[in-house]
């Protein structure tokens, strides 16, 4: 091999690896990114799971049904009222809608830009009375 068979091996060899290593080392980078943003939704999910247990619990001691809108104001406050402190930067909003007439209560949980919705209807809870 002469010397310029040498230099321009090791040139293109150079430049194999430093796009190897680029490519590694994005490919790192997202699984990175994924793997936050995965651990970011189960702690959502998390928080509104601890939310429905304590509504759960507190409907439990509900001894007679009422009517879905006051049904509905009722598991608003106890939403609000439920679990224990919320992670740092991750927020809690209820917002009323509207399914078949009936009440029903949105919780969303956001957290850098991802979101997780859950709808509690009072009659999923057997708070409404027909």
């Amino acid at each position: 091999m002469t010397l310029v068979e040498v230099m321009v091996s090791s040139v293109v060899f150079a430049l194999a690896a430093n796009g190897s290593a680029q490519l590694w080392g994005s490919a790192m980078a997202w699984n990175h990114r994924a793997e936050q943003r995965q651990e970011l939704l189960s702690q959502l999910d998390l928080v509104l799971l601890q939310r429905e247990r304590a509504l759960r619990v507190a409907a439990a001691g509900v001894t007679a049904p009422m009517s879905c809108g006051a049904a509905a104001a009722w598991m608003d406050l106890q939403l609000s009222a439920a679990g224990g402190p919320v992670p740092e930067g991750v927020t809690l909003t209820t917002d009323a809608g509207e399914t078949d007439g009936a009440g029903a209560l949105w919780l969303t949980a956001t957290a850098d830009g991802l979101e997780r919705k859950r709808l509690f209807a009072p009659a999923a809870h057997g708070l409404c009375r027909p």
